[in-house]
């Protein structure tokens, strides 16, 4: 009983340290201390009545790293599905990376319900692809969005991940939705864009 006991304590002291460890393998690809960063509304959601962002800019009313982050004014109504995207386009090589994440951020006098989630387009065919799941977002807290990268990986829909996925990534969106409720109309932040090795 001694042992579990010792080994048990050995485990909590350990654990924080190889948690500190896996936030080192990051890199930051947008932290948005400089701007937008060629983050931007596409044009076409603009023109999509199901897409509610409004504008962007960038904030220092909230971080998750460094003291801003991407601000998105969205007018979510309720009783239908509506999301507020943003997204660069740029080409990225994430070969040799395991993982993609970002943060999200809704205030606290937020209703619950509201989710996010990424997408990429990838190829030179220019796929849409998804996060097979969303992420529910907490008023209040930051949430981490992330998606595995790694050959194999079920995080995104309908599409094989291998190395020639993860070398040609043409456009990230990120999106944050509203599935018939909750309403709601005010900003939401995105922030500390990273990979993972």
């Amino acid at each position: 009983m001694k042992k579990l006991v010792v080994m048990l304590i050995a485990a909590l002291l350990v654990m924080p340290a190889m948690l500190a460890h896996a936030e080192e393998d990051a890199t930051v690809i947008f932290g948005f201390e400089s701007g937008l960063q060629g983050f931007e509304i596409p044009d076409w959601a603009y023109e999509k009545p199901d897409h509610v962002q409004q504008e962007i800019e960038a904030s220092t009313a909230f971080a998750s790293e460094g003291n801003q982050s991407l601000e998105i004014l969205a007018d979510f109504p309720g009783g239908r599905w509506t999301g507020a995207i943003i997204e660069i386009m740029q080409y990225f090589d994430w070969a040799d990376y395991s993982a993609v994440a970002c943060d999200l951020y809704v205030p606290k006098d937020a209703p619950l319900g509201l989710r996010g989630k990424m997408i990429l387009t990838v190829g030179d065919s220019w796929k849409w692809v998804e996060m097979s799941k969303s992420t529910n977002l907490k008023p209040g807290e930051w949430v981490t969005v992330k998606a595995d990268l790694r050959p194999g990986s079920i995080d995104w829909r309908r599409v094989q991940v291998d190395d020639a996925f993860r070398q040609d990534v043409r456009k990230l969106d990120i999106r944050v939705e509203s599935n018939n409720k909750p309403a709601y109309t005010g900003p939401l932040y995105v922030d500390n864009v990273r990979l993972i090795k």
